[in-house]
């Protein structure tokens, strides 16, 4: 019972700042914590009111303790699992306190169903979930985050309208993505949220178009006029006939990009392996750590002229991502590259030598850039300090993949 108490006073404040906690329901299970988002455009006697997410607290006082949760609460009627379930797991007391975080989805692909009490329950052995850092709470915002985005995604998967023998009017949320592709992790193609929701704007589109063809057609279909019914035909024809007379419907070039493809298969697969590892909040917080570290360095040698390299000297633990030092340097371009101190017709020294990476050991490289040859507006050159501490250069992102390739090696 005071293992209990400790466990929900954690969750409590843990929750309270991100989420409103509606009144706790009673669970011989566990303390189950009733959350909703904090939206204040929605309230629970909409149509279609805001998701509340449900929170059970587990306390493992060892590696030994085993906990159990009800299957009905992991999976639902149509055997996946629930979005807005989650799972706080607490252990340790004063100075040695860990918080664990796991969703439905996790518990049902990765625990064992047994039966107690004559319930089927997933049970959740402390050494499963305490030796290892696969579910440890590192960073409580990323966590946080992860609810709230889980939940907006229940939101949608929810209360979303499905096409049936017709085509009814789609509920559009061209926001809505699963939670691990919102994960803040850099790629060399672009932002995956914002191109998921062009994505979905073009399907829509394409959508409402194949629904104009729709419904001509089910006019025909219903129509007893022979001549109007032609009319109706005329014009799917003018729609989906191309030049050779053939029938076809077209459909936007933008509907399918091979590299957007690729890139989410990348993502999914670098989260899954951080995660695994560990080390997925730490990768996302090392990047915050390298724009600091580099534009504090910039802005501290400012101006840099366009024929000066900048040098950045990482050194790191290729097992956990620790940053041992950072250190930089700035050398004149004929002095680095042995050419000359002059810009080409084309405004640079060399295509290939604008930025790059140099080997110096494992978990030890140089990144050379150019940092004073960059392309401003008059409101950047206005205020360069602001300018070199906001803008997402691509060094973070260039450095960040060549710590994480070192860290698969």
């Amino acid at each position: 019972m005071q293992n209990g108490t400790i466990g929900e006073a954690r969750a409590r404040a843990f929750l309270i700042d991100r989420f409103w906690i509606l009144e706790r329901s009673v669970d011989i299970d566990g303390a189950d914590f009733i959350i909703q988002r904090k939206v204040t455009r929605q309230n629970l006697l909409d149509r279609n009111p805001p998701r509340l997410g449900v929170v059970q607290v587990k306390f493992f006082e060892s590696n030994k303790t085993t906990q159990y949760i009800p299957k009905v609460y992991i999976i639902d009627d149509e055997g996946k699992s629930r979005d807005e379930f989650f799972v706080l797991c607490h252990t340790g007391n004063e100075d040695n306190l860990k918080s664990y975080f796991l969703t439905a989805k996790e518990i049902l692909e990765n625990f064992d169903i047994v039966i107690k009490d004559d319930i089927d329950k997933f049970r959740l052995s402390g050494s499963r979930i305490l030796d290892t850092s696969r579910y440890l709470i590192s960073s409580n915002k990323n966590t946080l985050d992860r609810i709230e985005n889980q939940l907006k995604l229940a939101d949608f998967t929810k209360n979303r309208e499905f096409i049936s023998w017709k085509l009814p009017i789609t509920k559009n949320d061209a926001d809505a993505i699963m939670t691990v592709f919102k994960e803040p992790i850099d790629n060399w193609w672009g932002e995956i949220p914002k191109e998921f929701k062009a994505l979905k704007e073009s399907a829509y589109s394409t959508m409402i178009y194949i629904e104009d063809i729709y419904n001509n057609l089910k006019k025909i279909t219903e129509e007893i006029d022979p001549i109007k019914a032609f009319e109706y035909l005329d014009e799917i024809r003018y729609e989906c006939r191309d030049g050779n007379d053939n029938w076809r419907i077209t459909l936007p070039n933008d509907l399918y990009n091979e590299e957007f493809q690729t890139v989410c298969h990348q993502h999914l697969e670098k989260v899954n392996y951080l995660k695994e590892k560990g080390l997925l909040d730490k990768f996302i917080s090392l990047k915050e750590f390298l724009k600091r570290k580099i534009s504090d360095y910039i802005c501290e040698n400012l101006p840099i002229d366009s024929n000066t390299v900048l040098s950045i000297f990482i050194d790191f633990s290729t097992k956990d991502f620790t940053i041992n030092s950072i250190t930089f340097k700035l050398t004149r371009a004929n002095e680095y590259w042995n050419v000359p101190n002059l810009l080409n017709q084309f405004g640079h020294i060399d295509t290939d030598k604008y930025h790059g990476i140099k080997d110096i050991s494992l978990g030890k490289f140089e990144y050379y850039w150019l940092a004073g040859r960059i392309s401003m507006d008059d409101n950047d050159k206005s205020n360069i300090t602001n300018f070199y501490k906001t803008k997402d250069f691509r060094v973070y992102y260039e450095c960040m993949e060549k710590m994480y390739d070192e860290l698969l090696e």
